[in-house]
């Protein structure tokens, strides 16, 4: 008999994923902390959140990014402490095989190891009539083109539960969510464009973003993706 737990390309089934997001007082994880976080366990297959948990975490009254998330920094001496927030992470999370959340890169660093893999739903997921190489651009960006509305911005569950009805809508629209997943989780690399500068217009529209310390046009994308650009690509060490 087959293991249900594998598809038949042989890897392992997406049953549940662990959507989540963070709130921080910063960009830096070497100096700012993560003051809340949000996570809903997510059944692939029904297409439909299960459990979801959102806390603020206890910290000195300091949130040098308030404007931008809207957390006041008075509330943060009597949140629930760190140990006890992130126990509860894990609990909702333990039936996940995978990890998604927007611009995943950030959320990783301000996150303990929460023993899964991690997809990106900006950059990992080649959303359906996508006019940026397949990538989806702002969560906000992604619900509007879907006809979903967008009530608040920038707190953690109202970004959560913006990516869960993302999801839902793709479902209820006939996308096969697993493989979707699946597709995500394929070895990634970091290229940078060989284009010569009069075709920076393509190379904006395959999802790349220009550095100008480097003066170079970048992505991290599948490396089986990148064989089928139109222009050619350099791949280089992260």
């Amino acid at each position: 008999m087959a293991d249900e737990n594998r598809s038949v390309a042989g890897d392992v089934r997406i049953k549940y994923a662990a959507l989540i997001d963070t709130e921080t007082t910063g960009l830096d994880p070497a100096r700012d902390r993560t003051i809340e976080v949000a996570v809903s366990l997510f059944d692939v297959k029904h297409a439909q959140p299960v459990a979801s948990f959102a806390s603020l975490i206890r910290g000195p009254a300091e949130n040098e990014s308030q404007s931008a998330n809207g957390i006041p920094a008075t509330m943060l001496p009597e949140a629930r402490e760190a140990e006890r927030v992130w126990s509860a992470v894990g609990w909702v999370i333990e039936p996940a095989q995978i990890i998604i959340a927007h611009n995943a890169s950030f959320d990783r660093q301000f996150t303990p190891d929460l023993g899964r893999p991690w997809v990106c739903s900006e950059e990992d997921i080649t959303w359906p009539n996508s006019n940026k190489g397949g990538r989806g651009g702002s969560l906000a960006h992604l619900a509007l083109s879907l006809g979903l509305g967008v009530a608040h911005a920038h707190r953690a569950m109202s970004d959560v539960d913006t990516l869960s009805r993302i999801l839902t809508r793709l479902a209820e629209k006939g996308h096969d969510l697993e493989a979707m997943l699946v597709h995500a989780m394929r070895p990634k690399a970091m290229f940078h464009s060989l284009a010569p500068f009069e075709m920076k217009d393509v190379v904006k529209a395959q999802g790349f973003r220009w550095d100008p310390d480097r003066k170079t046009w970048w992505r991290r994308m599948a490396v089986d993706d990148a064989k089928g650009l139109p222009f050619k690509v350099r791949q280089v060490a992260q």
